[in-house]
């Protein structure tokens, strides 16, 4: 006869119906339990006693499932709710559970197939006798990774399987599960370390050097190869650089089209991640200073701007035949707009300023007062925003020193249509050679 259990308590497998005594053959409600109903005694489980089993290993099997229906208004960690998708071979849908444990960021950086391969991956650390307190407490530390690699550490080579290779060239799905914001530093300090280190070596570097040295030796380089090594940095951490970064501009990123569609901003680091892996670091500097990466990417049979909407790509290849020399002051003036939306989501950021490059051209010299300031960088945040704003027409009409009359197409100027003529003068066209200046 089975002793009791922890959690289960005996119960009758015997019913009186009426004066006639019933014999009731009850199953273990573990459903891969492998006794024969009414061959083995079966407790009652002592949370909800509702359901029975035959023996505490069937108990424990099942409570992977059955915790979510014992006790009512028990608190259920995330890794219950993890474990019990990998049962039920299902992607993950509770919110938390897929931020705490890379679904989230498995479907945003590599696409939603991705999820399957994270879901395996779970499923094969839990089939190795991995306990749901265990993984809890990886993700609360931010050792995840670590967990991981120690249980299949514990396996042969040929026995880790595809799910674990997957997740060693993918490791960055789970680099933002949170935690306590000292540890979350901590964190984030080492993820940066590592990959900086891997961009280095990537570069030439040697992977002996330490973060101090690398970085040393990475400011101590001319302007254009220190910008190459950050831009190989950001392509490492699988990051596209923001209106703020110097590689916005630089790598032309500035020309995507709608700055609220990230895809033609996905498709350019994706085929400069194509390109890093298929050049050398000193081909790919010097394609940066000759205005040539367009020539590069062809000649490892990549092209660039196949995959871009037509009009990201004539604007990718205008900024990419100037880069890094000189670029067209219309350029810095859709940074600058860029960034005055991003200042107008966070009040805290300090005042912006334009980059003189687009002072005279775009009126900014002709204001006299903040309240005219703010009156063009809410016209050139409406006109970047407009879907049929075309950077190049814009230039265009700043070089002919029709501003305003260009403007007025795409943004309302009334009431102040005086006031934008005065603030949108600017000193074009050119007077031509021999032409007598009033």
């Amino acid at each position: 006869m089975l002793r009791l259990v922890a959690g289960c308590v005996p119960a009758s497998t015997e019913l009186h119906h009426h004066t006639k005594r019933v014999a009731v053959v009850m199953a273990c409600a573990n459903p891969h339990c492998k006794s024969k109903p009414g061959e083995s005694e079966l407790k009652l489980c002592a949370g909800c006693k509702n359901v029975r089993y035959c023996s505490k290993a069937c108990q424990t099997g099942h409570w992977r499932l059955h915790i979510f229906h014992c006790v009512p208004n028990r608190p259920i960690g995330t890794a219950h709710y993890l474990s019990r998708a990998c049962v039920e071979r299902r992607i993950p849908l509770h919110a938390q559970t897929r931020k705490d444990f890379g679904f989230d960021n498995a479907e945003r950086i590599l696409g939603g197939g991705a999820e399957a391969k994270l879901l395996g991956l779970w499923t094969a650390v839990f089939d190795n006798d991995v306990r749901e307190r265990e993984v809890q407490k990886w993700q609360a530390e931010g050792r995840l990774v670590e967990g991981i690699k120690a249980t299949f550490a514990r396996l042969p080579t040929h026995e880790q399987g595809a799910y674990y290779s997957w997740f060693l060239n993918h490791q960055r799905v789970l680099y933002d599960s949170p935690t306590n914001d000292i540890m979350e530093h901590d964190r984030v300090q080492r993820v940066l370390a590592d990959f900086a280190r891997k961009a280095w070596v990537k570069a030439g570097g040697s992977p002996q050097d330490s973060l101090s040295t690398i970085d040393a030796r990475i400011h101590s380089l001319p302007s254009p190869i220190r910008l190459c090594h950050q831009f190989y940095r950001l392509l490492t951490l699988n990051v596209r650089p923001g209106p703020q970064d110097e590689e916005w501009m630089a790598f032309g990123f500035v020309a995507a089209t709608d700055p609220r569609d990230k895809l033609d901003s996905i498709e350019i680091t994706s085929q400069y991640f194509n390109l890093h892996e298929r050049c050398t670091f000193d081909e790919f500097c010097t394609a940066y200073q000759t205005s040539s990466i367009l020539e590069l990417a062809n000649a490892h049979s990549i092209d660039m701007t196949s995959r871009l909407t037509s009009s990201t790509a004539v604007f990718f290849r205008d900024v990419m035949s100037e880069s890094p020399r000189r670029f067209k002051s219309v350029w810095y003036l859709k940074q600058y707009a860029a960034l005055l939306v991003s200042a107008a989501r966070a009040p805290s950021t300090p005042p912006l300023r334009p980059h003189r490059a687009i002072h005279a051209d775009y009126g900014f010299v002709n204001c006299e007062y903040p309240s005219e300031m703010r009156l063009l960088d809410e016209l050139y945040m409406k006109y970047f925003a407009h879907p049929d704003a075309n950077p190049l027409d814009l230039h265009k009409a700043c070089m002919e020193g029709a501003l305003a009359e260009y403007l007025g197409r795409f943004v309302e100027l009334n009431p102040r249509v005086e006031t934008y003529r005065r603030l949108l003068k600017n000193p074009y066209p050119e007077p031509l050679v021999g032409d007598l200046q009033v």
